[in-house]
């Protein structure tokens, strides 16, 4: 039985697969298996994965959704450990070493994630995202959103995700912070500050809907606040939690050129928590740089 099962998930993107997968087999740590759960593909994938031989379990499903191709692979894994990689992002070496060292040493935890390097379609660097905690992991995930981002980073106990029942299908775009929620009411995440995985940024990453968004982020949070984990301290902070991320999705609407649901969310946002006004003193900042298209393009600046 492996210590580890890697658990890769993918749609469409061999042009990155080799380079997630040969990125895992060129770990320091060595007792591990791979599981690629093909979400359907219609592009070279499978004759691609045919290349690894026994290296790489391959598991072909009907196109359902990545949270049910996580679901498949903690299924499917035999390893004390899950940890995923999506399709188009690398490890670095020492990534499986690094975290089971760190869960080896603070042996309360059974779950954990690190830093990591955002970077271009080709692999330049582009900067390094870190972790912003100031509680334990339940409280900054259901007060101050996604601190463990990306689950490329994430490594835990098989157990454990079994226990919390694994990604919700209902969800798209917040399915990975609602299985975060869920698995930290059970265990705390240890963080590592080490920048160990490289998240690939590109024209194909998952598109941010904002009315997909809206809706699913109420939900993560709607079902967070019910869990009868949740102690009376943190369910009495409902309400600023729903006014940050009310703030958040005016931001995502502004971006988008909504500017009624921009309107709508920052107002709900303020009635619930006042303090979301100072946030919403920076949007005529980022009008005035619309303005100016050509300087944010010279620029390379995303606006």
């Amino acid at each position: 039985m492996p210590e580890v099962s890697v658990v890769i998930p993918t749609y469409n993107s061999a042009r990155y697969l080799t380079e997630a997968i040969d990125s895992v087999l060129a770990q320091s740590f060595k007792d591990f298996e791979v599981l690629v759960i093909d979400d359907g593909s219609t592009d070279e994938t499978e004759s691609l994965i045919q290349r690894y031989g026994a290296e790489v379990r391959y598991v072909r499903q009907q196109n359902s959704g990545v949270a049910i191709a996580r679901n498949r692979g903690i299924e499917q894994s035999r390893g004390r450990y899950v940890s995923f990689l999506d399709a188009d992002d690398t490890w670095s070496a020492s990534k499986l070493e690094r975290q089971l060292a760190a869960m080896s040493e603070n042996r309360q935890y059974r779950i954990c994630y690190s830093a990591f390097t955002v970077v271009a379609s080709d692999l330049a660097p582009i900067g390094v995202t870190r972790s912003c905690r100031q509680a334990d992991a339940l409280e900054d995930l259901l007060l101050r959103g996604n601190v463990v981002a990306t689950p490329s980073t994430v490594m835990g106990e098989r157990s454990l995700f079994i226990e919390a029942g694994g990604f919700d299908p209902a969800l798209s775009q917040c399915a990975d912070w609602d299985m975060w929620v869920r698995l930290a009411a059970l265990s705390d995440f240890l963080y590592v500050d080490e920048p160990l995985v490289n998240y690939r940024q590109h024209g194909e990453n998952m598109s941010r809907d904002a009315t997909l968004l809206e809706r699913d982020s109420l939900r993560v949070l709607e079902k967070g606040f019910a869990m009868s984990a949740l102690t009376d301290r943190l369910r009495s902070h409902r309400r600023p939690a729903f006014a940050r991320n009310y703030m958040v999705l005016a931001g995502t609407y502004f971006h988008a050129r909504r500017y009624g649901d921009f309107i709508r969310c920052a107002a709900r946002a303020i009635a619930g928590d006042f303090r979301q006004a100072g946030y919403l003193m920076r949007f005529p900042i980022r009008l005035a740089s619309r303005l100016r298209p050509d300087r944010s393009r010279a620029h390379g600046l995303e606006i």
